[in-house]
């Protein structure tokens, strides 16, 4: 990346009307890869586990709280951050960290229970149910920091 396009990008992110940071939750099972996903609250698509940065909290520790309430996971959040992404929710700009978590405990009760569901996942799995390709993204370049060879 350029001096010039990270000074644009952050131009951009200090322009965004909320910022959120995401976790993008994996294991290894059985020799394979999996990624988590989380429903939506309403069930009909996957997304990874996200929400609003609180006050005094870094991105980081939001992304491990995020997957935490929404998919019961507990793990570490890997530095440096894995990728970003705008989106707009409503008439609202969202600029959106997203942080690999590498999964250490699978809580089979948390806060999201009842609204969201979890599955895990292969990581070609991952792809074809994430439907927006800002989404995908985070994916492809947690396969290639991973080096992770299917």
């Amino acid at each position: 990346m350029t001096e010039n396009s990270r000074s644009e990008q952050n131009d951009q992110s200090r322009l965004a009307d909320l910022h959120q940071a995401a976790a993008l939750p994996y294991r290894v099972r059985k020799g394979r890869l999996q990624f988590c996903l989380v429903s939506v609250r309403s069930g009909t698509s996957w997304i990874m586990p996200k929400g609003n940065i609180e006050p005094g909290e870094s991105d980081p520790e939001c992304a491990g709280r995020e997957a935490f309430e929404e998919a019961g996971l507990e793990g570490r959040v890997l530095e440096p951050v894995l990728s970003r992404y705008s989106a707009n929710k409503g008439k609202k700009s969202v600029e959106v960290t997203v942080w690999l978590m590498e999964v250490e405990n699978s809580l089979k009760k948390w806060p999201e229970k009842k609204s969201r569901a979890r599955q895990w996942v292969s990581p070609r799995k991952a792809i074809r149910l994430l439907s927006r390709p800002s989404l995908v993204a985070p994916v492809i370049d947690a396969i290639r920091r991973l080096e992770w060879i299917d």
